[in-house]
């Protein structure tokens, strides 16, 4: 129905649909698997210790702008204020490392635990 207030309600319900379904999706979820796990633990560990030694992030996009004189003042503020966040990237660095070979072990575990499975079935001890 078209009248003179606007655009049709359900066009607009529509649109307004898009909207939020673009908004609301996160793409594929990650895969769970603890090689990946462990993967992007060791990636994670690996880019916090790069900017741990980094005075400006690489790509960070919210120091950037068009003025030169707010650039300036973002990056001045930055850097004044990086050295109280230095520490925390070397420990999520250290706590991604410590992540990463718990995910390790666990993998061990549930290996060493189908082992031990399969050799009880073999023997005949058939509980589960």
């Amino acid at each position: 129905m078209k009248g003179t207030d606007g655009p049709d309600r359900s066009d607009q319900a529509a649109s307004s649909l898009a909207r939020e379904i673009y908004w609301a999706k996160e793409g594929d979820p990650p895969p769970t698997d603890l090689d990946s796990i462990r993967d992007r633990l060791d990636d994670f560990a690996h880019r916090m210790r790069v900017e741990q030694r980094q005075l400006v992030p690489i790509g960070e996009t919210l120091l950037g702008s068009a003025a030169g004189w707010k650039r300036t003042i973002k990056l001045a503020l930055w850097r004044v204020t990086r050295f109280s966040t230095m520490r925390y990237d070397r420990l999520l660095a250290e706590l991604a490392a410590l992540n990463g070979e718990l995910a390790h072990r666990l993998q061990e575990t549930e290996e060493e635990l189908a082992r031990v499975r399969e050799e009880l079935r073999g023997r005949g001890g058939g509980a589960s």
